[in-house]
């Protein structure tokens, strides 16, 4: 009997085409990190160089791409890469049209390298990586607290210091970004330079607006006026009431005085004020002190976030 062998067809078309497609394989294939549409036409607007692609496979949304500058780490070796692929879609070529496209942008960008993530437990997307040269640079420890039954958390700090919100303050937002702009530089990350806040604009734009932000539960530690600490919590999906813990910063000459433990416990005494199921948080393995202030707390581990770096697709 002869055999026949049918070849399938993949298309790169612009991520504009199907954005709600697009969220919809990066939440099945991240499983942890959920990226509503309307956040992702957020990046598009404030990401600099900002690209994504919809991966179709005989005409069906099988794969979402994106790669561009990572904010605040433009000036990196490494432009930040997504390749998301549908696991029953995977080995048909799509993952490998996937990096030859970022590639190509990344090179346009003046960039030598790419930076991309994924989860230990996704073992295929592990090995993808690794068989293209891609090396695992950090590990993120996440974590989720289910707030079903979760305990109220107290909230201890010195008498001069009081915790308010933007929702409140709206006019605090300037030292929220001093707070960060101070504090970024100190993130272990994988980069090969210092994490930035940017410009006030590009901060506000791209953090104390759009569809994660939350003004009621962007928490301002504050003394005589003056930002101490901030922690801010973002929508990953609203309508299941789940919620990520987006950052966390305290001026260096206020740390180890409790401050964001506070502020960590304001955010969980407002997730259940407001009913939401779940919060989640990341922290790099090396962020020792993140990582005792989420000890005090019921969070319970989730797969490990790895970043991987790695060469462009050759020839490209």
């Amino acid at each position: 009997m002869e055999a026949h062998y049918v070849r399938r067809v993949i298309e790169l078309a612009a991520g504009t085409t199907d954005t709600f497609a697009a969220a919809r394989i990066r939440k099945a294939v991240w499983r942890w990190m959920e990226i509503e549409p309307e956040t992702i036409e957020l990046y598009r607007a404030t990401w600099p160089r900002f690209r994504d692609w919809l991966a179709l496979l005989d005409g069906e949304p099988v794969g979402a791409a994106t790669c561009a500058l990572m904010p605040g780490m433009e000036e990196d070796a490494a432009a930040f890469a997504v390749n998301c692929v549908l696991p029953e879609a995977r080995r048909q070529g799509v993952g490998t049209a996937i990096y030859r496209q970022v590639s190509v942008h990344a090179r346009s960008l003046g960039k030598s390298e790419l930076a991309v993530f994924g989860y230990e437990d996704d073992l295929d997307g592990v090995a993808f990586a690794e068989r293209r040269g891609f090396v695992v640079v950090s590990r993120t420890r996440g974590l989720r607290l289910l707030l079903d039954g979760c305990p109220r958390p107290t909230i201890d700090l010195p008498e001069e210091i009081a915790i308010t919100t933007l929702a409140e303050r709206p006019e605090l937002a300037q030292g929220v970004w001093e707070t960060a702009c101070e504090a970024m530089p100190d993130i272990p990350h994988d980069g090969d330079v210092p994490m930035s806040a940017g410009s006030f604009e590009e901060f506000r734009a791209r953090h104390l607006a759009g569809p994660r932000y939350i003004p009621e539960a962007t928490f301002a530690a504050v003394r005589d006026g003056e930002v101490l600490g901030y922690a801010q919590l973002g929508w990953m999906n609203r309508a299941a009431g789940l919620a990520d813990h987006a950052m966390l910063a305290v001026h260096r000459s206020w740390r180890g005085r409790g401050i964001a433990q506070a502020l960590k416990a304001s955010q969980i005494a407002w997730a259940l004020d407001n009913r939401l199921s779940e919060l989640r948080t990341a922290n790099d393995e090396r962020n020792a002190s993140a990582r005792a202030v989420n000890a005090n707390f019921a969070y319970t581990p989730v797969p490990d976030q790895l970043v991987f770096r790695g060469p462009l697709a050759a020839g490209m």
